[in-house]
């Protein structure tokens, strides 16, 4: 992720992380604007089952949900709308083939586009994933959208998965090419379960691959305040941030 220097640790409704793993070290002048006028804010949140709140008691505990209730409150001259786009079990070929009915009508300032899990599930030829990113984040810059990108998920089968680090490798490349901040929700759940906030089994749904209530709870909660800070950042051109490398995975996490 793109970094500004921070001294304390994010902390968001019970759920902290540190501030490297949530600050966006970006401006979104897109965003920034809008806020700034009183005018309207739609963020549109693409994604697959984990926008949509698959795991979830409802999708009003999804974390397009929660963001929404988060910046409203933080926000409460502009008419804040967090529209979710998540369609379950869907790959980025298919996002990027809905933008125009899906994120073109709703004229948003930001895009936060969640992908990558399910392409390397089915084990998308690389190249081809990463340039439809390119493409996705180029057309939503087209629309006049800023974008933020939302890698993997943690799970405990992910360190079995073919490749599947090379996926987040591959949006890395193509945010840092591009000058697009990455979420690293798949880091910020690790450190969630390291630092003893949650274990696997709280942090995921029964089907050990989605999350639950609390954790997108945690989630929204904690893009709010990487929302917050980037929108009172001065809408200058971003830094190119250095490459950062994929985590890990533990022999822990893969004997899971």
């Amino acid at each position: 992720m793109l970094g500004i220097a921070a001294t304390v640790p994010a902390s968001a409704g019970g759920c902290t992380a540190p501030p490297d793993l949530v600050d966006l070290g970006a401006p979104l002048p897109k965003l920034l604007t809008a806020v700034r006028t009183n005018s309207p804010v739609r963020i549109v949140a693409l994604g697959s089952s984990s926008t949509w709140g698959a795991g979830a008691s409802s999708r009003a505990h999804s974390y397009p949900a929660r963001l929404e209730r988060e910046l409203r409150v933080t926000w409460p001259n502009n008419d804040v709308r967090v529209i979710n786009a998540g369609v379950n079990g869907q790959l980025a070929r298919d996002m990027v083939a809905r933008i125009d009915k899906d994120v073109v009508p709703h004229k948003p300032q930001l895009v936060v586009w969640q992908t990558g899990v399910n392409d390397a599930i089915k084990e998308v030829p690389l190249d081809a994933y990463g340039q439809l990113l390119q493409t996705g984040i180029e057309r939503f810059r087209a629309l006049g959208a800023d974008v933020v990108l939302i890698d993997q998920q943690f799970y405990p089968r992910f360190a079995k998965l073919k490749n599947g680090a090379l996926y987040m490798a591959a949006m890395r490349e193509t945010a840092l090419k591009l000058k697009v901040p990455v979420v690293q929700r798949y880091r910020i759940m690790q450190h969630l379960i390291a630092s003893a906030q949650f274990t696997t089994a709280t942090l995921l749904a029964p089907d050990q691959f989605h999350l639950n209530d609390q954790s997108y709870d945690c989630m929204g909660r904690l893009l709010a305040q990487s929302l917050r800070s980037a929108a009172a950042l001065p809408p200058a051109a971003p830094a190119v941030a250095p490459a950062v490398a994929v985590p890990a995975v533990s022999k822990h996490e893969a004997n899971m």
